[in-house]
């Protein structure tokens, strides 16, 4: 259906300036061509869809800054399930401590550019298609690869625009308990008119209401033009592109960020009841490393090959123990002290405690302990040579080829187990059954297999109490997607206390919503950048500012 990602990776490079070393310099409307010139670019279309997902893994400048699974480990770090235990060379250490504002220009200029790439892309798509042809059923048929691009970058958008809502706008919860509505600011948009004026210096920061419609709209129009082209047998040639399901499990989990739990949970649904993909079994939970996109529980992405790894500027450079790594030399990221304890000690019947390593230490210390060893660690070494994993090896992978994951099929139960659960706490009385229907489809596989099975059986019919059900979802979200990004939208959404372990630089293990400062700590700031070339936007903002 399309031509390899990589023969775009220089027109890429080419228009997103942006995120190379300079990146905190940039805001929304930089740009390094004219629109114009774009537009008479052979290819633009094809180039720039493609360029779109080169940025989820572009290398910029620093060894912590690699695109979107960087981004992941931000959040895990933020809210501290992700623990810094050693600093020996100083990555992530900042965000080990708390909420690392730097990050903020990184992010805001991560997902705006990509938010500016595809306006500019719909442009191109708008100079071959005009408005009486998008719902020509016959002129569709007749060019299906061109809407099917149309799809991927309302999706992206969506996504992109999903993204910065949650990182830099406050729950509704919380605005709500500062006396705010849906009238409250959140973040500029841009629509591709916008970008194809090429003139203004920035926008206002929008209603929080207007964000998310837009998110919706982008979302919804990119899944029905998805299951119209897939209907006729257009389909994805790669995971890392945008299709049906990742729409609607970006769409389904933005409903639940949103507080829309009834569309969160008929979304999720809608993704399980049409999804070819499925729940990784108990089987195989310790044996791909999460490193293989061929996994069959993996919706969404990254095929790392030789051309595209950035080594040692990667989650696997940074997390995997048996990778030459920084981890391999002494900065473990590894899983939360009292969050392990929560699987080894609460929750006996649980496998996922392979996932953690809870022997390996490294001259005495026990920062290897809690490393992600059988979560995700590169199999490379082992498949060659029958090697038997063991911390400071100098068997090492050194190619860095592991793939990125970036969503899993278990996600849209996760989503619908916690929406089904409010739905329940507000009144409806058959929510609570499904909600554990969804959740324990995840956990039915995630069952030692030499536990005591009337150990789990305890343990899932104590799910009929309400309470209990809130705390073994929020549970398993921090476990099963540890490593993943959803630490701190988990966070956010319980705005329950959480008492983090000994394994952390940080001096303060109280991280609670009783603590001062609570809302800003899980949301940052709008970049001074932003603020300083924006004319809309100034400090006095309510929401911009960091009230100390």
């Amino acid at each position: 259906m399309k031509k390899s990602i990589y023969i775009f990776v220089a027109i890429a490079a080419m228009m997103l300036q942006s995120c190379a070393a300079g990146w905190l310099e940039q805001y929304p409307e930089g740009s390094s061509i004219t629109e114009n010139q774009f537009q008479d670019m052979e290819n633009a279309l094809e180039g720039s869809v493609l360029g779109i997902y080169a940025m989820m893994y572009q290398f910029a400048g620093d060894h912590d800054a690699f695109g979107q699974r960087s981004i992941d480990m931000y959040g895990d770090f933020t809210c501290g399930d992700m623990a810094l235990a050693t600093r020996n060379y100083g990555w992530f250490a900042d965000d080990d401590m708390g909420q690392a504002y730097t990050r903020r220009a990184y992010l805001w200029s991560y997902y705006y550019t990509i938010i500016r790439l595809c306006n500019k892309s719909l442009n191109a798509f708008h100079k071959q298609v005009d408005a009486a042809k998008m719902t020509d059923s016959l002129f569709i048929s007749e060019n299906p690869v061109l809407f099917y691009y149309y799809a991927e970058i309302l999706g992206m958008r969506g996504w992109a625009y999903s993204n910065l809502q949650k990182w830099f706008c406050y729950t509704r919860t919380h605005i709500t308990g500062i006396g705010g509505d849906d009238t409250y600011p959140s973040i500029p948009l841009y629509t591709e008119e916008v970008t194809l004026a090429d003139t203004s210096l920035g926008n206002p920061l929008a209603p929080v209401s207007d964000v998310y419609a837009r998110i919706e709209a982008d979302l919804t129009t990119a899944i029905y033009y998805f299951d119209l082209l897939e209907g006729i047998g257009v389909q994805r040639s790669i995971k890392q592109e945008m299709s049906g399901d990742v729409a609607r499990l970006v769409l389904a989990y933005n409903y639940l960020n949103a507080e829309e739990y009834t569309k969160a949970a008929a979304m999720a649904d809608e993704f399980i009841s049409k999804t070819k993909y499925v729940i990784l079994p108990r089987e195989d939970l310790n044996t791909t490393g999460f490193a293989d996109i061929n996994s069959n529980n993996w919706v969404w992405g990254q095929d790392v090959n030789v051309q595209t790894t950035t080594s040692l500027a990667s989650f696997f450079g940074q997390c995997d123990i048996f990778s030459y790594s920084y981890a391999w030399a002494g900065d473990v990221k590894g899983i939360d002290e009292n969050l392990l304890k929560e699987v080894t000690d609460k929750h006996k019947w649980d496998a996922r405690t392979l996932w953690f390593n809870q022997t390996y230490t490294i001259g005495g210390v026990k920062a290897c302990q809690y490393a992600p060893d059988g979560k995700f660690y590169s199999p490379m070494v082992q498949r060659q040579v029958g090697y038997t994993r063991k911390a400071k090896s100098t068997e090492l992978d050194r190619d860095w080829l592991c793939d990125h994951v970036f969503m899993r099929t278990e996600l849209a139960y996760l989503v619908a187990a916690e929406a089904y659960y409010r739905l329940a706490a507000y009144g409806d009385a058959s929510a609570a059954t499904k909600a554990v229907a969804r959740l324990t489809a995840v956990t039915d596989e995630r069952v030692l297999a030499a536990a005591n099975a009337a150990e789990y059986a305890t343990w899932k019919a104590s799910l009929s109490d309400e309470n209990t059900l809130r705390a073994e979802i929020k549970y398993n979200w921090r476990v099963e997607f540890w490593g993943e990004g959803f630490g701190l939208q988990t966070a956010r959404r319980f705005d329950e206390k959480v008492t983090l372990g000994n394994n952390h630089l940080r001096a303060d293990k109280d991280f609670s919503p009783s603590a001062a400062n609570w809302i800003y700590k899980t949301t940052f700031e709008v970049p001074e950048a932003e603020r300083h070339y924006n004319p809309y936007l100034n400090s006095d903002i309510t929401n911009l500012k960091k009230d100390e």
